[in-house]
């Protein structure tokens, strides 16, 4: 019997890391974008330095999120891959809670940053109508924007993982059943 459901998991797993990849660099091009702004501006009614460091924050978080991306795809790929029992065997809840438990934390991680990229906006909309600040407004929507995607792709493949029905579990029983008639 078949597990048409791995190349799903295997799908909404690429996606994940492609989204978080697309989210890091987004944070980072918006930190960069916000710098330039930031040293360029020359009107400004708080302290540039403030609003540096609070850039530079999410960035930093944007960072270890990318880290933590890393580390949840190197040790799902060896899980998945190398460990030789499939998530769908019934010895592996131990791996799979594991995998479901690091993919919501993953995602609750990435929903925080995107958080507090979207706490910018307001702000960045007054630099940008009051003050004429040349910041691309357009770039901290679409970094927000993918955070929230990523950290719904890491629920997804958690959601995935719980929902996973247990083939060989129901192949070994039909095999039994059927050896035993």
């Amino acid at each position: 019997m078949a597990d048409t459901f791995k190349p799903w998991v295997w799908a909404v797993f690429a996606f994940n890391s492609l989204f978080a990849t697309i989210f890091a660099l987004l944070a980072w091009y918006t930190f960069s974008e916000f710098k330039r702004v930031s040293s360029e501006a020359t009107v400004l009614v708080v302290d540039r330095d403030d609003w540096v460091a609070l850039f530079r924050g999410a960035a930093v978080s944007a960072f270890f999120a990318l880290l933590l991306v890393i580390i949840f795809v190197v040790v799902s790929i060896y899980y998945m891959v190398f460990t030789r029992v499939s998530l769908a065997h019934p010895r592996s809840r131990y791996g799979k809670g594991f995998l479901v438990a690091a993919s919501f934390y993953t995602a609750m991680h990435l929903a925080n940053i995107a958080a507090q990229f979207w706490s910018f906006t307001s702000a960045m909309h007054t630099w940008t109508t009051v003050y004429h600040a040349d910041f691309d407004r357009a770039l901290l929507i679409a970094t927000y924007a993918w955070g929230f995607i990523s950290a719904g792709s890491f629920l997804i493949f958690a959601v995935m993982l719980m929902i996973w029905p247990n083939t060989e579990v129901e192949a070994l029983e039909h095999e039994r059943l059927s050896t035993a008639a």
